[in-house]
């Protein structure tokens, strides 16, 4: 009897597969959540981890019930699940002999960069020295997504790979420049971002707008938000341009923004990263839009620190969710706007009241403090993720040649709560 043989249990290992897909799944959508805390996402990768531990331990049977999981709904979870487990099973090196055609999916390569960074450094090392110099497109994006996952620097090989053929690479080696504060990148990126590429335009302008360029490219991300803008990266843009835009040019592109019934969604997310005192009248007042009252609690709750639910601040009976064709059309948006509150405005009026003299004009407000006055590490200053995003964005435009806090990075218990791994 051989005790380390395991006993292997195919409808146990199937339910592992499938569950491993679902928590996937909820915790890419959770790292921005509203209301995740660092003990959701360490409860999340904590079942993650043991999902895809079974399915590893079953060996040839775990990656071949991940692959039929996968042929049943090929969707993140399931893509995550599947490439995970065949990068545990082939030692090559090649991406095309690593998985299977059905795997390298690119609609979901964020699935595959996850999953590779998911694995062991000593399972991935000479993979990412092969795939970040090689021809293959897309093993070329895996590495840098799990540089940019990690928070690793490739350092000579990002600037030759912000000009690849192929397109998406490029764009995620200007967004990895932008993760990693590698500011000595900002020349190059400003000359790509006058690209015929609509993604390399906007991906070259955000990078270098984090990285410190306030003249071209806060004027392209500002003209880049339209109703056909995909919502997650009208989100993106939107939390970004008050930050490098000055106040009249960042007050100009929310009215544009606010004038179109397709883009006020991210007017209203562009000011609560603006973070005015002033504002905070006119968002009570957006809270009698039902597609904008939930975006526009938060922006609130993100400028004054109010919590909706913890100081009762929400309606008693939460109406029906309105038909908002900018949410549905975003997997990512639809998670942030149905874990957000209904706030109630009177309410929130009464709470203004005793405490606006703390809101002064002219200071940007984050969390109910003034925005300088916010330190790292994020966790601790923001508890929610979708807080830690905003106040990653704030450190990361304060000092443009550092990294960008990773509010998305691996959670770890200590003695008393959690932290994170950088």
């Amino acid at each position: 009897m051989n005790c380390n043989a395991p006993l292997l249990n195919r409808r146990i290992l199937r339910l592992h597969a499938e569950n491993a897909a679902f928590v996937a799944a909820q915790l890419r959508l959770g790292q921005d959540g509203p209301n995740y805390r660092l003990i959701e996402i360490f409860d999340l990768e904590s079942r993650l981890a043991g999902h895809l531990d079974a399915l590893v331990m079953g060996r040839e049977a775990g990656l071949e019930l991940a692959l039929e999981t996968l042929a049943v709904a090929p969707e993140h979870g399931e893509v995550f699940t599947a490439f995970h487990l065949c990068l545990h099973s082939n030692p090559n090196l090649a991406l095309s002999e690593v998985a299977p055609p059905e795997v390298l999916l690119w609609p979901e390569a964020a699935a595959l960069g996850a999953a590779a960074a998911w694995c062991a450094p000593e399972l991935m090392a000479a993979r990412m020295r092969d795939w970040i110099t090689g021809l293959d497109p897309m093993a070329a994006w895996i590495a840098l997504d799990v540089c940019g996952l990690r928070r690793i620097d490739p350092k000579g090989h990002l600037k030759p790979l912000l000009s690849h053929r192929d397109a998406r690479v490029a764009a995620r080696a200007m967004r990895l420049a932008a993760e990693l504060g590698r500011a000595d990148l900002v020349p190059d990126l400003t000359r790509l971002s006058d690209n015929a590429d609509p993604d390399l335009r906007f991906w070259a302008a955000w990078a270098a707008a984090l990285l410190g360029d306030r003249r071209t490219a806060p004027a392209i991300l500002a003209a880049l938000i339209t109703p056909a803008t995909a919502p997650a990266r009208a989100r993106l843009t939107a939390e970004l341009l008050p930050l490098v835009l000055d106040d009249r040019a960042a007050r100009s592109a929310i009215a544009r923004l606010m004038s179109d019934r397709l883009t006020e969604r991210w007017g209203v997310v562009a000011t609560g990263a603006l973070g005015a005192a002033d504002t905070l009248d006119w968002l009570l007042r957006q809270m009698a839009e039902p597609t904008l009252a939930r975006v526009a609690g938060a922006a609130f709750c993100q400028i004054t620190g109010a919590r909706l639910s913890a100081m009762s601040l929400e309606l008693d009976v939460f109406p029906e969710d309105p038909d908002d064709p900018v949410v549905a059309a975003c997997p990512q948006e639809s998670f942030i706007e149905a874990k957000l509150y209904w706030p109630d405005p009177e309410k929130l009026a009464g709470w203004l009241a005793p405490n606006r003299a703390r809101f002064v004009p002219q200071s940007r407000f984050l969390l109910g403090a003034a925005a300088w006055t916010l330190q790292p590490p994020i966790e601790i200053a923001a508890p929610y993720q979708l807080d830690q995003r905003a106040l990653a964005l704030e450190l990361a435009t304060r000092a443009p040649d550092t990294p960008l806090p990773n509010w998305r990075g691996t959670v770890l218990p200590q003695s008393r709560g959690f932290t994170r791994k950088w």
